[in-house]
């Protein structure tokens, strides 16, 4: 833990865990014909090497404007429980899967998750595709809580073990916390 990028300024401290890391070489839902999901593969990593201003390489959104995507363990859970529905975390399409940490609180912040620096850009608002890959009833479950997308500032490599994540802002709110409105990064 703690190896990597570290800011003095950042003043909170907190343990968090990756659970699981995935890329795909294409899209299987975004801009695709309704109801016409793709076949591209969900790839899975134990770790991913980053560099500045890209996603992980050779995924979908590796030089896109939100080129990488965390989603809280917690909300995944939450959703596959109300919909009964066994947890598949390939499903969602979020590329970091993370525990221990409110993510919408992020958005607009700079912060360090494993050493490696991130911009929290915007919230990652489900798709009605939800609806359709996993049950009726997901896309509504997952507004407000859909993920983080984020933009990489500095080099390193994530691994999927326990790790800190350092911010500015105080991150004591719940994972399952809906986001209420829209937050504008200033």
């Amino acid at each position: 833990m703690g190896r990597g990028v570290s800011l003095g300024c950042l003043l909170h401290r907190k343990v968090v865990k990756i659970h699981h890391i995935f890329s795909s070489p294409s899209h299987n839902y975004f801009t695709r014909e309704k109801f016409d999901v793709g076949s591209a593969p969900t790839l899975e990593h134990s770790s991913i090497a980053l560099e500045e201003g890209r996603g992980i390489r050779d995924d979908r959104f590796e030089f896109s404007k939100y080129p990488l995507t965390l989603l809280s363990l917690e909300v995944a859970r939450e959703v596959c429980r109300e919909l009964e529905l066994p947890l598949e975390l390939q499903l969602f399409r979020r590329n970091i899967i993370i525990s221990g940490v409110h993510l919408n609180s992020l958005i607009g912040e700079e912060f360090v998750l494993g050493g490696v620096k991130f911009r929290g850009l915007a919230h990652c608002a489900p798709c009605p595709w939800m609806n359709a890959v996993m049950k009726k009833g997901a896309y509504t479950l997952m507004r407000g809580r859909g993920g983080l997308r984020v933009e990489v500032l500095s080099r390193g490599t994530l691994v999927c073990e326990e790790t800190c994540i350092e911010s500015s802002k105080e991150l004591t709110i719940s994972p399952l916390q809906a986001l209420k409105k829209a937050v504008i990064p200033s």
